[in-house]
Formats: C-alpha cells, structure tokens, sequence
C-alpha cells in the first residue's frame, strides 16, 4: 500500500481569525503545519502536527532559520486592516514590504505554491450596486483609503512575482466562529442596542470556515496568476441589521443616516482623534468602506474548486452561539 505524502505549509498570521481555521483545517487534514506567531501565547491550538515559529514578517531571516526547504505551500494571511490615518504607516509597511519579505522568504526556501490572501476591496469601492467578478479593473490602487491601496499594491507584487507559483484569494465579508473584533463588534452592538445607524452598504456575507475550505481547494485546483473571489450570501447591510436582532430577540435600530451625514461624523471624530490620539469607532476610511454597495457569487471558485458554502442561517446561529459562549453577548 502506497503512502500518501504529507503536505506541509507555512501559515502567516496564524493567530489571526481566519489564520486559525486555516491552521485547523489544514491540521485536520493531515499537513504539517508551521504557524507564525507574533506572541506563541495566543495560539490556542495543540496538534503534533502544529510546530509554533516566534516571529513577524517583517523581519525573515530570523523566520526562514526555523523552515524546512521545500515546503508544498506559503498561506499567506497576514495583513493589517486598520482604518485610522494615524496607523497607515505601520500598514503599508505591513501590506506592501511584509509581503516582498515572504515572497522572497519563499522564493529562497523554495516554497512549490505562494497563495495570497488579499480582499474584495482591490476592486474598489462602489456607489451603486455591482456584482464583482474576477475581470473586473483593480480600481482600488487608486484609492484614498490606505487599507485598500495597500491591499491592492500587495496583491500586484504577488501577480507580478514570475519566479514563483502564486495564486491570489479575494474573500467577502468573512464571518463565523472564532470572530472576536471584527463583524463581532457590529453584533455585540446590534445585541445591546447601542447601533446609533445602520451602515447604507451592501456586501457578501461568507462564513469563515467556507472561505477555508475554498483556500485549501486553490492550493490543489487553483490556477496560477488567477485570483479567486470566495463571497456567500449576498444582502444588505439592513438586511444583516435585522437577522442578527431576530436570532437575538431584541429590537433593531431604524436609524439609517445618509451617507453625507455619517461621513460628517466619522470626519468630526477624526479631528477630534488628532486631539487626543485615541482611535475612533468610526473614521472617514471606515465609514467608507461599510457604505461599499456590491455583491458577489463566486462563480468562478464554485465551477474551478467546487467551492460551496453554507446558508447564512447556519452561520449566523454558530457565531451567535461563539459569541455567547465567550460572553462577549
């Protein structure tokens, strides 16, 4: 009887919210995983398979010391998504120089598949609804917003690395299990009624799981130089509003400000936040990004990967029930 091979894989932002379902998944799977840390303390996952690498990447030497040669794949998943102007710095140092750094880690270890983890928004934001598709231009390296055009800058470096097998992921609006700080904290305010307006945007909601699953099926199906959207269900953010306050028995708010006048305050805590160097709950760049109108199917990842995902229902009881457990609701 033939032995199957064990694959191997180095996974960045390992910690993450979505670099834990991957580090599971994969592990689940049989791989052997080599998950980089910033603090070992918060990797919350014990397997045999599971060796920890102390370090960031924006320093790899000291990371490729600790790899073996010839690793099957390189997920990489780290990013910064802030939205605050004070931070931006520090994420296109993230974004753009983390990224050349694990491109080039990759390139000297001889990594067989370099898979980027970036986001819808290189396609820019929308004022009216599209369906976003795969051909679409990458209007989002012209944009002001810093996340987005250094999203966008990153995942060019990838597609312009010839020397390297790299294929590019754009998940949607990534929810489920294991979230603490993203769409958790727009539900734990939907949960104790403390909303002030529900954001004009539409999006697709996907659960994070399904996005790991639809990133594990492009290391063995994706194509090179292609990217792949992994979006889910598609609605509005109202709609979203509303499904969260029914699954939690409370009342959601009706308050829907125009877009003008939730970027007048977002702009007014901007300026306040130059005062006193305390990051707000909303900026320009964030109020932005939650007024984007698209939708997306994921045609593409469905026909090439047999990606499939689960109805939101599912989802949104699974990470009621998270959030419950954590009590964070």
């Amino acid at each position: 009887m033939t032995q199957t091979k064990q694959l191997k894989a180095f996974i960045t932002g390992a910690t993450g919210f979505l670099g834990l379902h991957l580090c599971q998944q994969l592990l689940d799977n049989n791989w052997q995983v080599y998950a980089l840390c910033r603090n070992k303390e918060k990797m919350s996952i014990k397997h045999k398979n599971l060796v920890i690498i102390e370090g960031d990447i924006l320093a790899p030497k000291a990371i490729e010391k600790q790899l073996p040669i010839n690793l099957d794949a390189l997920f990489h998943t780290a990013a910064s998504t802030n939205t605050w102007f004070k931070n931006n710095g520090m994420q296109t140092t993230t974004n753009i120089t983390g990224t050349q750094n694990m491109l080039a880690m990759a390139k000297a270890t001889n990594v067989k598949r370099f898979i980027h983890i970036s986001s819808v928004v290189v396609f820019g934001i929308h004022t009216t609804l599209k369906n976003i598709t795969e051909t679409m231009p990458k209007a989002g390296k012209n944009s002001w917003i810093n996340y987005v055009k250094t999203k966008t800058a990153s995942e060019n470096l990838v597609l312009n690395t010839k020397e390297l097998d790299c294929v590019i992921i754009n998940p949607t609006h990534i929810i489920g299990p294991g979230d603490k700080h993203n769409w958790a904290r727009l539900i734990k305010m939907i949960a104790t009624q403390k909303l002030p307006s529900i954001p004009n945007g539409a999006g697709s909601f996907v659960d994070v799981r399904d996005v790991v699953s639809g990133i594990i099926q492009v290391y063995h199906h994706g194509k090179t130089g292609e990217n792949y959207l992994l979006g889910g269900t598609d609605m509005t953010f109202t709609k979203f509003v509303n499904a969260v306050a029914n699954k939690l028995n409370v009342k959601a708010t009706t308050v829907q400000l125009p877009n003008f006048l939730l970027m007048a305050l977002a702009q007014t805590k901007n300026f306040i936040s130059r005062l006193t160097n305390k990051e707000p709950d909303i900026t320009p760049e964030s109020a932005t990004l939650i007024s984007d109108l698209y939708a997306c199917d994921a045609v593409k990842a469905r026909v090439e990967l047999n990606y499939q995902t689960r109805d939101f229902e599912t989802t949104l009881n699974d990470t009621i029930n998270f959030l419950k457990t954590i009590k964070l609701i």
